[in-house]
């Protein structure tokens, strides 16, 4: 019988049934009505599906009594009804259907499908809760209730998908609560997967679709990256317009693009939301009138449970500070501080709003000098931090840095530097607690500015040691966060802590990294440095051996001794100014710490030389030949002026000033100096520092010193403490492999390979093409033979990369610093990392990497990671690398002298390296033994062409 005969037979029954109501009268009705009622449920599920029987289904049962036998199995048919029909989740019939659960599930004696149809209604119903408001409601509790019906339900379908759904929606109101940038990009990433593996004709696949563009957004603008983020908001407006009227998720939509549109808006890069100082919006951007609107509209809806309503004043109160002026900090300070009066005592935000409200107090005082609002600042930042507890928790720093500023207003300069320095170490543990390189990248991103921060707090306290100290915490952090690959559960596995390992991963089933118990997260965090935790966080030791170490900045008695061993005079590290002063910090081999003023060592100077790395690096970023040499062309047609400028600039903002009036370096030989230069110095080449000498002929700084650089204090101790390995004539030598039309081919650089391994390395292996652009029999120079080669304990000791290396600007970690190779294969820095950490006893002397910025970092908020300090970090022992594009014959003709003065001479790589260099300026003889064709480009070459050899510098041993 076809479903239409089925309908019309039906039709008939329930038609006489209602004949049959009619005629009975009210007291007898109620069997007839309950008759009609199951008739029209069952004649809506499997027949029509017409809302209208359904609600004279939903009527009938309202007319049943309420004593009625029965009536809660009929109940759970309606409600079972309703689930099935696909359409219930937003629909105006799901207060109905939990109106029907909670009468069903009296049932003593339930029919046999309803408790999973009750579980899987119940666990809509928890994501409709939070999205109405509902006084109490709380997205853990109700993640943790989820659980029991996610055991009912099992594997049944639809129902096991609606749980599904109502988990990922739960996870991604915690994600917003706890501001978990990780949890957030992995939730995102589950409910993509989840919503493109729904059937396209399922009810459910539009919720889905709005729920992951809704998270992909929210992971996005955690990130920091506001235009991605308004982009998916653009998506999910137009998804959201699929959603029935009165969908509750439509209303979700509504309200994430009501609360993150302004705020993305204000940290858009050169937004004009408010006006503003354009140098400032580089940071944050003043809200518009109409988003502050918004925002107070927002703050002051009726019937908003008590936590909500502290976080949207927040939100307001936030956003009136960013605005910045007198008036609208005023109204930061009430707003912040009615948050905090409506707040509950255990909100999970309370730290934050403590902190906010605090920050907003102190503006003002910085605005008027009113000595009540500091003391009032100070109170709330203290409250703040004994609420956190410790440095192990998540909100230390953010509250510590402000109130570090606080101390100092108010004269406590010794407690301001304590206090900031502590706020570092939190840094330090929120980076060990992340657990991809993405995740540990964002968070040493802002640690990097706290930092350079704190170190220029305690320079204006003429504290170098504390200075040195802070830097160094912000670039190891760097560079703990890059070379580590592993998840916590797997460090903690490897130290033997398999049972921490299981306690941490059942943990995060519930929390987040930065909301997991206080006394877990302690022992986590003492078992990943190796060292016991004090009450407040402080370490009992320095960090155990291994990629920790990278957290503890040296003692000066100790980078002493590292400069000692290496035979250095000193190490020093260049600070930027910004539009102020800069400064150098000095740490002598055998004197105590100090730091000279550099009033021109700021972004005045450096600003024609960021113009030319700048067109340099937009060519790298193209996708093939043509576009990356067109671009690096223009950018060395530009070089010469560009690099003459700042080379007498560095020796006029720094080396100048160091070697001349601060350093006592000795008179009977060339200095020994290392470099840290800090942030966009470290791409100015500082060797190449050049003034006019009274004949009017030029001085490079090279000539009097010996330039090394380091990408941290603690890794130059590392690198001290480490056996020599010696030198041996056996080798991995790389000759410009095919990158399949991806870079422009490097006929010169085969040349040199060749001849260095001919001439230096006869035992090497040579991969790559030969001069004749032919394969070499030894291998095409893949992906795998690289990595073959640095995991072979007998590949040898040294390995030269005449290849491509490509930058690529980024915030987080994956493909952006790597050599091309053959097939325009990568081989990216994360890579290296990997591989070169499998094998602690491998023993590699030397490095070079003749190739395109392989000493440059693709990381925007720092320099401290490279392919080259990627080597260090894996006990390479020392690593020649170039820091932005350099051409092909020079860097042939330089490389070629370096191996001989390496080997021919005896010098030590940073020697070997700057007596090649003097070479190329014309201030000393090349080798006699130099292939005829390099010697002839030798000849040809114009020695005050600066772009032909001052990008290569030495790092290391």
């Amino acid at each position: 019988m076809s479903d239409t005969a089925s309908a019309d037979a039906l039709a008939t029954v329930i038609a006489r049934t209602t004949q049959a109501i009619d005629s009975v009268g009210a007291a007898d009705s109620a069997p007839w009505l309950f008759a009609r009622c199951w008739m029209r449920a069952s004649r809506y599920e499997e027949i029509v599906r017409d809302p209208a029987d359904i609600d004279s289904a939903l009527a009938d049962f309202d007319t049943l009594p309420t004593d009625l036998p029965g009536r809660a199995k009929l109940a759970s048919v309606l409600a079972t009804a309703l689930l099935r029909s696909g359409a219930l989740i937003g629909s105006v019939r799901m207060p109905r259907a939990m109106a029907l659960v909670d009468i069903a599930d009296t049932d003593p004696s339930p029919l046999p499908d309803w408790p999973i149809a009750s579980a899987a209604l119940r666990a809509a119903d928890l994501l409709v809760a939070r999205q109405e408001n509902r006084p109490g409601f709380s997205p853990r509790a109700a993640l943790q209730e989820l659980e029991r019906y996610t055991r009912i339900v099992g594997d049944n379908q639809p129902h096991a998908t609606l749980v599904d759904m109502a988990r990922r929606g739960l996870q991604h109101l915690v994600t917003q609560d706890d501001a978990n940038v990780s949890g957030a990009q992995r939730l995102a990433k589950d409910v993509r997967a989840f919503a493109d593996g729904l059937d396209p004709q399922s009810p459910l696949l539009d919720g889905s679709t709005v729920m992951a563009l809704l998270q992909e957004a929210n992971a996005k603008a955690m990130r920091g990256d506001s235009a991605g983020a308004m982009e998916k908001l653009e998506e999910l407006r137009e998804a959201s317009l699929r959603l029935p009227v009165g969908d509750p998720l439509r209303a979700a939509v509504d309200e994430a693009w009501n609360q993150l549109v302004p705020f993305l808006e204000m940290l858009q890069p050169g937004s004009t939301a408010g006006g503003g100082n354009p140098r400032r919006a580089q940071y944050v951007n003043p809200a518009s009138d109409a988003h502050l609107r918004m925002f107070e509209e927002m703050a002051n809806q009726p019937g908003l449970p008590d936590n909500e309503h502290a976080l949207r004043l927040s939100q307001l109160g936030t956003a009136e500070l960013a605005t910045d002026t007198r008036e609208s900090v005023d109204s930061a300070v009430k707003h912040l501080t009615e948050a905090l009066s409506v707040a509950t005592e255990h909100d999970p935000r309370r730290t934050y709003y403590l902190m906010f409200a605090g920050v907003a107090h102190l503006r003002r005082v910085e605005m008027t000098g009113d000595k009540s609002d500091l003391r009032t600042a100070t109170e709330l930042l203290e409250q703040a931090c004994r609420q956190a507890e410790s440095s192990t928790h998540a909100l230390w720093t953010t509250a510590a840095m402000p109130l570090a500023h606080a101390y100092r207003l108010a004269g406590r300069n010794e407690l301001g530097r304590s206090t900031a320095l502590s706020g570092l170490r939190g840094h330090a543990w929120s980076v060990l607690l992340q657990s991809t390189p993405d995740e540990m990248q964002a968070t040493a991103r802002d640690a990097a500015g706290d930092a350079l921060d704190t170190a220029r707090l305690c320079l204006m306290d003429r504290d170098p040691e504390g200075a040195a100290t802070a830097l160094d915490a912000g670039r190891g952090l760097i560079l703990y966060a890059t070379t580590e690959t592993r998840d916590i559960a797997a460090r903690l596995d490897a130290q033997g802590d398999a049972a921490l390992a299981r306690e941490w991963s059942q943990a995060q089933q519930s929390h987040s990294a930065d909301d997991m118990p206080g006394e877990l997260r302690r022992r986590v965090i003492g078992a990943l440095a190796g060292v016991g935790l004090t009450a407040d966080g402080s370490p009992t030791a320095s960090p155990a051996q291994g990629t920790t170490r990278l957290l503890d900045p040296p003692e000066p008695h100790e980078t002493r001794a590292a400069l000692r061993s290496l035979g250095a005079d000193a190490l020093v590290y260049l600070v930027p100014g910004d539009e102020l002063n800069g400064a150098a910090v000095v740490i002598p081999a055998d004197a105590p710490p100090s730091w000279l003023l550099l009033p021109k060592l700021n972004d005045t100077g450096i600003a024609a030389f960021e113009s030319f790395l700048f067109d340099a690096a937009q060519g790298m970023e193209g996708g093939d030949e043509r576009t990356r040499d067109s671009a690096l062309l223009d950018a060395r047609t530009k070089a010469p002026q560009a690099l003459e400028e700042i080379c007498e600039w560095a020796w006029e903002a720094a080396i100048g000033p160091l070697v001349e009036r601060h350093l006592n370096l000795p008179a009977d030989r060339p200095a020994r100096l290392v470099l840290i230069p800090v942030r966009e110095l470290a791409r100015v080449p500082w060797h190449a520092a050049r003034s006019r000498a009274a004949d009017g002929t030029w001085r490079y700084a090279m000539e009097r010193v010996v330039f090394s650089y380091a990408p941290s204090a603690r890794v130059l101790c590392e690198s001290a403490w480490l056996d020599p390995v010696p030198l041996t004539e056996k080798g991995l030598v790389i000759g410009d492999p095919d990158s399949a039309g991806k870079a422009r081919d490097l006929p010169a650089a085969r040349l040199e390979a060749l001849a260095i391994k001919d001439c230096f390395y006869p035992d090497a292996r040579y991969v790559g093409r030969l001069p004749d652009g032919e394969p070499s029999p030894e291998g095409a120079g893949t992906r795998d033979e690289v990595l073959h080669w640095l995991a072979d304990p007998d590949g040898g000791t040294m390995m030269h990369l005449a290849c491509h290396g490509i930058v690529e600007p980024s915030t987080s970690a994956g493909d952006s610093s790597y050599l091309l190779l053959d097939r325009g294969e990568h081989l990216a820095a994360e890579r290296l990392v990997q591989t070169l950490g499998a094998d602690p006893d491998r023993g590699i002397a030397l490095a070079v990497l003749a190739a395109c910025s392989t000493g440059r970092s693709a990381r925007g908020y720092d320099e401290a990671f490279s392919l080259s300090t990627t080597l260090l970090a894996g006990r390479v022992r020392s690593v020649v690398s170039a820091t932005w594009s350099v051409p092909d014959e020079a860097t042939s003709v330089l490389m070629f002298m370096f191996h001989h003065f390496l080997n021919e001479k005896g010098l030590a790589p940073a020697d070997a390296l700057r007596t090649a260099q003097l070479c190329m300026a014309g201030r000393r003889k090349p080798p006699e033994a130099m292939p005829g064709r390099m010697r002839a480009q030798l000849r040809g070459h114009d020695q005050s062409a600066i772009a032909s050899w001052a990008a290569f510098v030495h790092t290391g041993r």
